[in-house]
């Protein structure tokens, strides 16, 4: 596959003939950059001057467009860099909680609605779908982003009569939406593949979206009846382990580090139609899927802990236990959509924490923190990918330029504390913006978090100040040699 990423160098130009007029499209050009400078999502923080943050309110309180239109350039940037391929396409739905500002925004914003059963929580929801090359599993942007909030007297699922609704009146319908428009912003790649968890394990999506080029990858939720009569579940149970493998589960909040030693099966099934929803003209009887199951055995399984399981179904078409771990292997990519949601909340970009006075303006601010968020994720992945991907993916040559110098103050003198990385690759840049974060560089100390990226490119961008002030005034040779005398105190 051919991913441009030459194009995919700055915010610049990501809004060209989007927006009403040449002056929003570098206003936003220009928030998007302080964000990523400051890594903050609130006005008051990632912009310095008075000029900044009045401009970037006025901007985001503009209603001549909204957040609809800048999704749609970052769409625009993705679909001119894909050329050919297969993608991977995870989808998830995140909250975002604001109710700590209600007496700022007011029940009366259309755009502001509850988020939870309890009325008095307030906010609105997101549904992005990531785009990784599972090349080099780095995100390359966003096919769609629904964002939506409830309505403060919306009814009940009784009163609604929900099961009674058609999928296109339902809010689970996004998972549809989602892949529809995903199929439709890349119509450049060779074929790609929708990812998503339980929630999504929905009859209408597998007869909706498949075709030629199109697959999905989805957990499985529900025990279906199949065409035989028989239940899902039954039919696995009564399948032949087909391989057995292992793989390191990491420690978690219920689990215990250790090698798991699973099983693993395949089937092909043919999913019949809910019996409890009417058949709709042109919709099929059935679906024909494969079945794909992974459980821990019983001899690896900790005491006191559920033995790892996944039953995941999915259109790709499995011969082998090459095949079955393959998908397995792009499913487990689905944690990245979650360490996003992560990274714009907590101590990441603390986007609930974002100070405006409408809803409209913080869905606006939303999607301009998603670009952001995908722009730090992509180098923090980077150092865990084989593949040499030029720093300009990130950085301007400027930046480059500067890393070069300022990476001789971020080495040691042996061996280990050196750069292990190519000169000017993304790996390479990672690993200096990571220690400017505070990570030891020490790889037996294990890889920088996101959190610490963050940092790092904080701390980056505010000594990129001070070499830009120098460079005004001296030529090249001093202002390399000043850079190194004063590199630790640009920031001062």
């Amino acid at each position: 596959m051919y991913i441009n990423y030459m194009k995919t160098n700055y915010f610049t130009g990501i809004y060209n003939d989007l927006l009403p007029d040449a002056r929003l499209e570098k206003r936003v050009e220009r928030l998007m950059l302080a964000l990523l400078n400051n890594g903050s999502a609130v006005i008051n923080k990632c912009c310095k001057t008075l000029s900044e943050k009045e401009g970037a309110y006025r901007m985001l309180d503009n209603d001549s467009f909204d957040h609809n239109d800048l999704t749609e350039g970052a769409i625009q940037r993705l679909r001119e860099n894909v050329k050919g391929g297969h993608l991977l396409c995870i989808q998830d739905t995140s909250e975002f909680n604001f109710t700590s500002h209600m007496g700022r925004i007011g029940k009366e914003d259309n755009d502001i609605g509850p988020v939870t059963k309890e009325k008095f929580n307030a906010g609105f929801f997101a549904h992005p779908v990531l785009v990784i090359d599972p090349c080099t599993q780095m995100p390359v942007g966003f096919s769609s982003v629904i964002l939506w909030n409830r309505p403060w007297d919306k009814k009940n699922r009784h009163e609604r009569e929900y099961k009674k609704l058609d999928i296109t009146e339902k809010e689970s319908y996004r998972w549809i939406a989602s892949a529809l428009k995903t199929k439709e912003s890349l119509s450049g790649a060779d074929s790609i593949t929708i990812i998503a968890d339980r929630e999504c394990d929905i009859y209408e999506i597998f007869a909706a979206v498949p075709d030629g080029r199109t697959h999905l990858l989805i957990r499985a939720n529900i025990d279906r009846t199949l065409s035989e009569g028989i239940k899902l579940t039954q039919k696995l149970s009564c399948s032949r382990i087909r391989s057995v493998y292992e793989f390191d589960v990491p420690a978690g909040k219920n689990r215990t580090k250790h090698t798991a030693k699973m099983s693993l099966k395949w089937e092909k099934v043919k999913i019949g139609h809910p019996v409890t929803k009417p058949v709709k003209n042109g919709s099929p009887a059935f679906v024909e899927m494969m079945v794909i199951e992974a459980t821990e055995l019983a001899e690896s399984v900790k005491e006191g802990e559920d033995p790892v399981s996944w039953i995941l179904l999915t259109t790709h078409n499995v011969k082998s236990a090459s095949d079955a771990l393959k998908c397995i292997e792009w499913y487990s990519m689905r944690w990245l959509i979650e360490e996003l949601f992560h990274l714009l909340k907590t101590k990441g970009l603390c986007f609930e924490e974002a100070q405006l006075a409408t809803g409209a303006g913080l869905k606006k601010l939303l999607v301009l923190a998603l670009l952001v968020a995908q722009k730090i994720m992509t180098l923090r992945l980077s150092l865990d990918s084989s593949h040499k991907v030029k720093a300009t993916l990130i950085f301007s040559q400027q930046e480059i330029k500067f890393l070069k110098i300022y990476m001789k103050e971020l080495e040691g003198k042996t061996e280990k504390q050196k750069n292990p990385y190519d000169n000017g690759t993304i790996q390479w840049a990672a690993w200096g913006i990571a220690r400017m974060g505070s990570w030891s560089g020490y790889k037996s100390h294990g890889p920088p978090g996101y959190i610490t990226m963050k940092r790092g490119l904080v701390d980056f961008y505010n000594k990129m100040d001070g070499y830009d002030i120098l460079s005004r005034y001296l030529d090249n040779e001093d202002l390399n040699r000043m850079t190194r005398r004063i590199s630790g105190a640009l920031c001062s």
